[in-house]
């Protein structure tokens, strides 16, 4: 495989990963673990718009398809989640397991 096309990869499910969360598709467990999402956890988060500003902040944008509500999510380059889903505010930090 090619490495970029693995970089790719490993970056999509990492926003898939963080939508789940923000979303309430998984749980965070207490030590702050996520378990990987399942397919069936993509099919729940669906398709979404991904951008990146001229800072390096990742914004996800849709809607959520159990509420239908509109979310905007973003991601600084230090992993820093903050957003909204509806009217539900969303922050939490994403880092790499050491």
């Amino acid at each position: 495989m090619d490495a970029a096309w693995q970089k790719g990869m490993q970056t999509m499910t990492m926003m898939s990963t963080v939508l789940a969360v923000a979303l309430g598709v998984v749980p965070v467990h207490s030590d702050g673990t996520v378990q990987l999402i399942s397919d069936t956890d993509r099919r729940r988060i669906g398709s979404f718009d991904e951008s990146v500003d001229d800072t390096g902040t990742t914004h996800l944008k849709g809607f959520d398809r159990r509420s239908g509500q509109r979310y905007h999510i973003t991601i600084n380059p230090f992993g820093r989640v903050e957003g909204s889903v509806g009217d539900t505010v969303v922050t939490f930090q994403v880092q790499s397991k050491a």
